[in-house]
């Protein structure tokens, strides 16, 4: 049943892929290649034997996780200083148009294709069929090592369900908003593949 339903998180996780290539536009290839490398993992950890262990996949996307965010703080410490230098001839503050009413998926969607990443890696690592990881959890049972497996759920828990409080939080928005339906979409899709890969760990 865990892989069968390993398997069914790979076509919502490839649909919010598609999406993102499909919306891509100067200054977002880094979500191209975040994207294509979760599926590529997510495929390795349901199609054995694997190409990488689990713990391997989780570094590399916690690694793009991080890459994704400062990418999104320079753009955006970009984009202020343009909006500054755009300001009237009076050099008065405030006398360029501010941009009001910005929606969930523009304030928060960096945020959560990074969030993404760091969940999909923990839930690749906590259905791994590794040698190595069954040993580890075999010993953790009789060592320390239960503890850390239980703060690991425990942060496990927490992440997922931030993930998917922020994801019903875009998809609300722009569904009131009737924003863009790629973006909607492809937030939706990725809310629905951590739904699947969690109810795959329970």
């Amino acid at each position: 049943m865990t892989d069968l339903l390993g398997l069914a998180a790979i076509v919502p996780a490839s649909a919010g892929a598609c999406c993102t290539v499909g919306a891509w536009r100067p200054g977002r290839a880094v979500d191209v290649v975040a994207a294509v490398v979760m599926v590529a993992a997510m495929v390795d950890g349901a199609f054995g034997p694997r190409v990488l262990p689990g713990v391997l996949w989780f570094v590399v996307l916690a690694l793009l996780a991080v890459v994704v965010a400062a990418v999104h703080r320079v753009q955006s410490a970009s984009g202020a200083s343009g909006a500054s230098g755009a300001s009237g001839s009076d050099g008065r503050p405030g006398s360029a148009p501010a941009v009001r009413g910005t929606s969930a998926h523009g304030r928060f969607g960096r945020l959560h294709a990074a969030l993404g990443l760091l969940v999909m890696g923990a839930l690749g690592v906590g259905m791994a069929h590794d040698p190595g990881m069954t040993g580890m959890a075999s010993v953790g049972m009789h060592g320390h090592g239960g503890a850390v497996a239980v703060t690991w759920q425990v942060v496990l828990g927490g992440l997922t369900t931030g993930y998917l409080l922020l994801t019903a939080h875009m998809v609300r928005d722009g569904i009131r908003r009737r924003t863009r339906a790629l973006p909607v979409v492809e937030t939706l899709a990725m809310g629905i593949a951590v739904t699947v890969m969690a109810a795959a760990m329970i």
